[in-house]
């Protein structure tokens, strides 16, 4: 770890960012709070009671077992893999589910491609280049494997144990005692374990992702005044972009890196190459982001005849202001497309300026939706089982004893949303106090995805690239409450 550099700005803004990202992770909370409680039809008192327990005695575990730091690093190794590879297996093979809804058309734009047919999707995809990416990806598995869900279902299972491995090593390169507990709060994250068996982009996209943060705490940590930093910029740039042509969030990395360039990194010990220098640092990894996201583009586009590197957001931001909808998918909005006949500019437009419109309109209306959003947004945990179960219809014995009980099933991961809120908090304090860095860049990105979503379209999973992140910040938290008798120093 490293600490923060002594000039002011770089000191506020540090300070800054720190208060904020608490602030916003105690609001999440509050809103999580009463998701926890509504799953309860009654006892909500005694539950939320018996949850603080539960809490305090799973923290008191952790901190008694020292976090798997105890045990050798072979048997920590084999530890992780069992717990990230078995929940997920047994949720995959219990619960049969089938593609649906969004999912439904990417498993047979999959198919599609698959049979060398690029341009069968369904008409409203022209609008969203960014489903292409993994459409294509989808694809290639089932030219490999056979066009069958359960390709990608074990597809998700294997990326998740590199998803561990990449948090295991991000959070080492923060401090050494939270890489462990990191890994084994990701290995359990009962979402995630249970999304494993969607047909979706997330757990491709989080791979590029985790890959790209580590790659850049690299940079920060070890090479940002070595030419060897160069490589590691251009490396991230590809990785963000590979990130991006699975999930449009992925691009919130380059300005997040860029901040981080500028406030918190040293490149020079003379101002003017300094800033030179960082100046050089942020044009590379964005150039480099941008070329391969061109590169990976260009056999899409030749293919399907769609460019994955068109962005538009307009429509994204008109379901954002649907105040009856409060914010989410609604066929109001989702008309528009059809009404400009799928036309991928005059969509984007129309929708941007109604946007727009809504929220001049009635101004006060729309900062009341913004607060409703961030309850659909960040304090529900429902999407693993939600998307898992909705379409599985095996009539396997198991699926319909895990059908049976929903409401199990959703406590448990929301349970599970609360002590990871509540340990993230405490990483950044304790971040905060010892003058670790490095989470600033976490907080960057979990502030800029905050604010995205207070405009934009909103899901409970699409909160989902941001748990890692409090993962990440968890471990650091409970090192330093294993080390909380010593005293803080």
């Amino acid at each position: 770890m490293e600490p923060v550099q002594s000039s002011k700005l770089s000191r506020f803004l540090y300070a800054f960012l720190t208060v904020g990202v608490i602030g916003i992770l105690l609001i999440i909370g509050l809103f999580a709070v009463k998701a926890y409680a509504n799953i309860f039809t009654y006892g909500k008192l005694f539950f939320l009671t018996v949850s603080l327990v539960l809490t305090a005695a799973l923290i008191l575990a952790g901190r008694r077992l020292d976090w798997g730091n105890g045990i050798s690093d072979r048997a920590f190794a084999l530890l992780a893999v069992i717990l990230t590879l078995a929940p997920r297996l047994f949720w995959v093979f219990a619960v049969g589910t089938a593609p649906f809804s969004d999912f439904l058309h990417m498993h047979n734009y999959g198919v599609a491609v698959a049979q060398g047919d690029f341009i069968n999707y369904v008409d409203f995809y022209a609008c969203f280049p960014f489903k292409f990416g993994f459409g294509f990806l989808v694809g290639g598995l089932y030219t490999l494997f056979g066009s069958d869900p359960l390709v990608v279902q074990l597809f998700n299972v294997f990326l998740s144990l590199i998803q561990v491995l990449f948090v295991y090593l991000i959070a080492r390169e923060i401090r050494q005692e939270s890489a462990r507990p990191a890994a084994l709060f990701y290995a359990l994250w009962p979402a995630q374990i249970m999304y494993c068996s969607v047909v979706a982009a997330e757990n491709s996209f989080m791979v590029p992702f985790l890959a790209a943060i580590y790659v850049l705490i690299l940079f920060f940590k070890h090479y940002n005044e070595s030419t060897k930093g160069y490589a590691m910029l251009v490396l991230a740039g590809v990785l963000t972009s590979l990130a991006q042509a699975m999930r449009p969030m992925a691009m919130v990395l380059i300005p997040a890196a860029a901040v981080y360039i500028l406030f918190f990194t040293s490149c020079h010990r003379s101002k003017a190459r300094d800033l030179a220098k960082k100046g050089l640092c942020i044009l590379l990894v964005a150039l480099t982001y941008f070329v391969s996201l061109k590169l990976i583009s260009l056999p899409i586009k030749n293919l399907s005849g769609i460019d994955i590197t068109r962005s538009g957001s307009g429509y994204n931001f008109l379901v954002g202001t649907n105040y009856d909808a409060n914010g989410m998918f609604n066929q109001e909005d989702f008309s528009i497309i059809a009404k400009y006949d799928f036309d991928f500019d005059r969509v984007h437009s129309e929708a941007k300026e109604l946007a727009i419109q809504r929220i001049k309109e009635d101004p006060i209306r729309f900062l009341k939706l913004m607060v409703k959003k961030v309850h659909f947004q960040w304090g529900q945990e429902n999407y693993g089982y939600y998307w898992s179960i909705i379409s599985a219809d095996s009539g396997k014995r198991l699926e319909e004893a895990i059908k049976l009980h929903p409401r199990f099933f959703y406590a448990l991961s929301q349970f599970y949303y609360l002590v990871v809120l509540l340990m993230t908090v405490s990483g950044c304090y304790f971040a905060y106090r010892r003058k670790i860095k490095e989470p600033a860049l976490f907080w960057l990105i979990i502030g800029a995805m905050f604010l995205a979503y207070s405009f934009l379209e909103v899901q409970p999973r699409y909160h989902l690239p941001a748990v890692p992140l409090f993962i990440i910040l968890v471990g650091l938290g409970a090192s330093e409450i294993k080390r909380m008798p010593t005293g803080i120093k």
